[in-house]
């Protein structure tokens, strides 16, 4: 039997496609000499008894709504306050979300922002699972997931989805509506055209920005029309997004819409 030796040069003129292909088939106890996986959030490395995405002390430090909250818009409310039909964060949307009610994690505030950053411009999808993780449980304490048939990401327009290379809405939707057992309608709503990031704008532009934006693609309209919709996305701000998807969704003949998003944010929050 003869051994066969491959030469250095092998190696040097491999291309990173070819190199990124090889580290795919490593063990993970391997990945993990090679590359220490490390918190995005607090930048430590992540013991291998940490198996999660984030060090536990990041989790442990996020302020989870729990049961004071507005049912409107999902946003936190002080402690021991309960909860509220309409707050101060949504007192100006005069028109609503187009929803029943919002299930949000919490605040855009830290933590939670550089969790949900994490996920959205750093490219750490596995950040998705904890806050999935978290809006399961909110939602079943709610009873918010027994009145829901289907689960429909908030979509990106196909060039921003090509341009990230995945859609956060729709990674914190598949683990969500896999947790309660619920068809995840991934591709259900198409956004129709490509418009200006949201943070870039105030609220009535926000509004302007999307209005008209979403569709609800023909293939899916059976599967939505008299269905109880939950509507994914990872931050509100104004609501002006989730309102317009929430309308193209009940447009297509959906009964009603709740909503679950990962953080409720203020119109001057940076994201």
């Amino acid at each position: 039997m003869s051994v066969q030796v491959l030469s250095p040069t092998v190696i040097i003129w491999a291309t990173p496609k070819t190199m990124l292909r090889a580290l795919r088939h490593l063990p993970a106890a391997a990945l993990d000499l090679l590359l220490p996986r490390h918190c995005p959030v607090s930048g430590r490395p992540l013991l291998a008894e940490e198996p999660g995405p984030v060090a536990p002390e990041v989790l442990r430090a996020v302020v989870v709504a729990g049961r004071d909250y507005c049912t409107r818009c999902g946003a936190p409310q002080g402690e021991n306050v309960g909860q509220v039909a309409q707050c101060a964060s949504c007192r100006d949307a005069r028109d609503g979300f187009g929803t029943t009610e919002i299930c949000a994690i919490g605040s855009y505030s830290e933590p939670l922002r550089s969790m949900c950053k994490a996920m959205k411009f750093g490219g750490a999808r596995p950040m998705a699972q904890p806050l999935a993780a978290w809006l399961v449980q909110l939602l079943v304490d709610r009873g918010i997931s027994t009145q829901v048939d289907v689960v429909v990401p908030v979509p990106l327009h196909v060039l921003r989805r090509f341009e990230r290379g995945f859609n956060q809405a729709a990674l914190l939707a598949r683990p969500l509506a896999s947790a309660l057992g619920k068809p995840c309608l991934d591709h259900a709503l198409r956004r129709v055209q490509g418009t200006q990031r949201q943070a870039r704008l105030s609220a009535l532009e926000r509004r302007k920005n999307v209005e008209n934006a979403f569709v609800l693609r023909p293939a899916f309209r059976t599967r939505v029309q008299a269905k109880s919709v939950l509507l994914v996305d990872d931050v509100m701000t104004t609501g002006a997004t989730f309102a317009a998807a929430a309308t193209a969704l009940k447009q297509a003949g959906a009964s009603q819409v709740f909503g679950a998003i990962a953080a409720r944010a203020a119109l001057d929050d940076d994201y």
